[in-house]
């Protein structure tokens, strides 16, 4: 019966071992995917910055070569 125990303790530990290496693993491959969904979202709000600036800047080229024309 002592050697059941033993076996028991033992198979008990690796179980707690493997289940939570298993979940950490789960958690840093779903952090991973997340990251590099926010560095897509990142890249995309960076175009669109690059955009508006460039239309913030054509706009105001425009106000300064017109600036008469809105007096």
């Amino acid at each position: 019966m002592k050697d059941f125990k033993i076996q028991l303790e033992a198979y008990t530990s690796n179980l707690i071992v493997w289940t939570i290496l298993l979940i950490t693993m789960a958690l840093m491959i779903a952090n991973i995917i997340t990251i590099f969904n926010m560095m897509a979202v990142v890249e995309t709000m960076w175009v669109e910055i690059e955009q508006v600036k460039e239309t913030n800047i054509g706009l105001y080229q425009f106000i300064e070569a017109h600036k008469d024309d809105f007096n």
